[in-house]
């Protein structure tokens, strides 16, 4: 190994164990404090608990990491550039609505919340969300695991810190123990699918946040607000959806074809 390559290891642990470690300091005031507020489902429609208020830990954690290494310029650049590709993009607004109204429709369920005020509501606030998450898990996170290793490494590695990370608010949710581990599966597969649209559009955070969003919109819109949601069949689908996108990225490596965001 390179003292180059040794360094570029070093510096990424050194960055990501800061990332982990505000992340949780951080979020843990939410998870004590999430009981007292109770359901947010006024807001979201589906049941979302309090403590998925620690959503903007993410971008706190960035932002403190990037601020002590110096490095909130490229933070920034993640945020200031715009994504390529028009079908990328496409694929980011659909790809999981579609997952998930197939997997409701394999499962049996019916009676989703078609598009309506409500919806458009709901664009915003998951939009919100999903923006205050992707700061950090693909504007900070990602372009950092890039440097060691390649897409599906990297966004296998962030997907299973993002899961771990969504345990105690899904538990306090209500939500089973089965239901949990089908949960973090199709969270790891979700995060796969967006490393691949990002690092195959630009070195931006952007269709990462769109597709995030729509997953939740999708998901918030589901039979019984969100309860008809089947987590092991979507994270099946997602995880097709997800071996596709590999498969594409690995055809684009074979034909010498540089993907995006190694440019940015």
């Amino acid at each position: 190994m390179t003292t180059e390559r040794r360094d570029a290891r070093s510096d990424v642990a050194r960055d990501v164990r800061g990332y982990v470690v505000v992340l949780f300091a951080t979020s843990t005031v939410f998870f004590l404090v999430g009981p007292l507020v109770g359901s947010l489902s006024e807001v979201t429609r589906a049941n979302v608990p309090g403590s998925a208020l620690a959503v903007v830990c993410p971008t706190v954690a960035a932002v403190v990491v990037a601020r002590r290494t110096g490095t909130g310029a490229g933070l920034a650049a993640w945020l200031t550039t715009p994504p390529r590709g028009t079908g990328y993009a496409v694929l980011a607004v659909v790809v999981m609505p579609v997952v998930v109204l197939g997997a409701a429709a394999l499962g049996g369920a019916v009676g989703f919340a078609w598009p309506g005020p409500e919806a458009l509501l709901l664009v915003v606030v998951f939009l919100i969300g999903a923006l205050a998450e992707e700061v950090g898990w693909t504007a900070f996170l990602l372009p950092r695991f890039l440097r060691v290793a390649g897409a599906t490494a990297s966004a296998l590695a962030i997907g299973a810190l993002w899961a771990l990370w969504h345990v105690i608010p899904d538990a306090q949710a209500g939500h089973p123990p089965a239901w949990l581990v089908g949960h973090a599966l199709a969270t790891v597969m979700l995060r796969v699918v967006l490393v691949h649209l990002t690092v195959a559009s630009s070195a931006s955070v952007w269709l990462a946040v769109v597709g995030h969003a729509a997953n939740n919109v999708a998901w918030a819109l589901s039979p019984d607000m969100g309860a008809g949601y089947d987590v092991w069949m979507t994270g099946a689908l997602t995880a097709v959806v997800a071996a596709l996108l590999t498969a594409v990225a690995a055809g684009r490596a074979r034909r010498g074809l540089r993907p995006r965001a190694a440019d940015g």
